[in-house]
């Protein structure tokens, strides 16, 4: 899992991830069939479609820019795919959230006031959030 955040990578061992990188080029050797682009920076894209084994996907969740350039020449030679998604299903969230219920998952969470959301997404924009932020509205 690249991330370019060293105080997230620090998190790696008390979250339970396998390994961490600052870039996923870093996996290339690993023929890795699957990459989900959580970042979609255009070169985060660009980058899992150069890692990839032959006949390997890219799911292409986040959109951190609108575009990307990949280069065709691996995605025709490797037969590579390129698949968006909307992050999951309703199905997707409730196993997900059960997880963190059990304690099976326990991510970083940072809990915000819903009139500081502008200023976390500019956190997020930064790089400069570690595990989530969650806007918290008073009932």
């Amino acid at each position: 899992m690249p991330d370019i955040n060293a105080e997230t990578r620090a998190l790696a061992d008390q979250i339970g991830l396998a390994g961490v990188a600052e870039s996923i080029t870093e996996y290339a050797d690993k023929d890795l069939p699957l990459i989900v682009d959580y970042a979609g920076f255009g070169t985060t894209t660009a980058r899992a479609a150069r890692t990839l084994a032959p006949s390997g996907t890219v799911v292409q969740v986040g959109l951190g820019r609108p575009e990307a350039t990949v280069n065709t020449q691996a995605l025709i030679f490797k037969r590579l795919r390129i698949i968006g998604s909307l992050s999951g299903t309703r199905r997707d969230l409730a196993e997900l959230y059960e997880l963190m219920r059990g304690g099976e998952l326990d991510p970083p969470i940072q809990l915000i006031a819903p009139d500081r959301i502008p200023e976390g997404l500019e956190r997020l924009r930064q790089g400069g959030v570690v595990g989530r932020l969650i806007a918290r509205y008073e009932e």
